[in-house]
């Protein structure tokens, strides 16, 4: 019998097969991987779009190794607005376009809003990476950026940023998790069992490499409070949010301050909210909460219950 390294490189190997045996069978379905070939230059980030003809765009950003199948929970519960679900650069359909980082995804994410948005702008949601690459969209291209709603992005410290300083630590710690029997990996996400997706979680294991391990923790740790003061200087309201379960409620509560003190303009409107019982990727957890909370921000509605203010 082979070791456990054996066993889940020939998981890896065999995803990727399965990977590469589909790109002769791309269609326009949001089930086939639509990467090009390495050979071909990168035009833009892979994206699904649903609702074409609602007025108002919306992009939504998923978390580091995962897809725009993160979001399969959120995006029928918003019909009334036009959305835009790119996978990242570096992850499953936009793999060829590498290598990742905050900076290449805002500028690519920001030609796919000024050629398919309506009007060329957009309201932008993001979650943890997804959420960082948010507020980065705003600092590279505020003209393109209605609003933002980001969750789990604030400033690493302490023992999360620890983790992002020794990328290996997290790499071989999920693939620890990811490839373990039982479903490791799904108790300790939180992830709600109603809502798993095999597909998603294959793709999160595909993705799950050790350069975007790294590549993705070294924009992390390198986004600190003069990034944030910056996105403050650009005029965008933002609404940063904590998952009282997992994420750093305090730095959360910081950060927002940052944004409703320091901002200029619209920035000043910019608010910090907790939602008590969320893990860390709660679009999996409470898409309908999500939802609501994602479209009380862009209609400047009161937030839903479930949002508890951070002052």
């Amino acid at each position: 019998m082979g070791s456990t390294s054996d066993r889940a490189l020939s998981s890896r190997a065999s995803i990727a097969k399965s990977f590469w045996s589909s790109i002769g069978k791309i269609s326009s379905s949001d089930d086939a991987y639509a990467d090009a070939l390495p050979a071909d230059p990168p035009r833009g980030l892979w994206f699904m779009t649903r609702n074409p003809y609602a007025p108002v765009t919306v992009v939504l950003l998923h978390l580091l190794f995962s897809s725009h199948r993160e979001w399969e929970h959120v995006w029928p519960k918003l019909t009334e607005y036009h959305l835009l679900i790119p996978d990242l650069p570096h992850h499953s359909r936009s793999r060829s376009i590498k290598p990742f980082s905050f900076s290449l995804a805002a500028d690519f994410i920001a030609d796919m809003v000024k050629e398919h948005a309506h009007d060329g702008r957009a309201h932008v949601v993001g979650i943890s990476t997804g959420g960082y690459i948010a507020q980065e969209l705003v600092r590279r291209h505020p003209e393109l950026i209605l609003s933002v709603f980001a969750s789990g992005c604030c400033p690493l410290r302490d023992a999360r940023l620890f983790v992002v300083k020794h990328p290996k630590i997290l790499h071989y710690g999920l693939l620890a998790l990811l490839h373990s029997p039982n479903n490791m990996f799904l108790r300790a996400s939180g992830w709600s069992p109603e809502l798993q997706n095999a597909d998603l979680l294959e793709e999160v294991k595909f993705n799950t490499t050790s350069r975007l391990a790294e590549y993705g923790s070294r924009d992390t740790r390198n986004f600190q409070q003069a990034e944030v003061k910056d996105t403050a200087n650009k005029c965008i309201r933002v609404c940063i949010i904590a998952a009282g379960r997992q994420d750093d409620i305090e730095g959360a509560r910081c950060t927002a301050r940052i944004y409703r003190t320091q901002g200029v303009g619209e920035g000043s409107e910019s608010r910090g909210y907790v939602i008590r019982d969320a893990i860390h990727a709660w679009n999996l957890q409470l898409p309908e909460v999500y939802a609501k909370g994602i479209q009380a921000w862009i209609e400047r509605w009161q937030m839903p219950p479930e949002f508890e203010l951070l002052e």
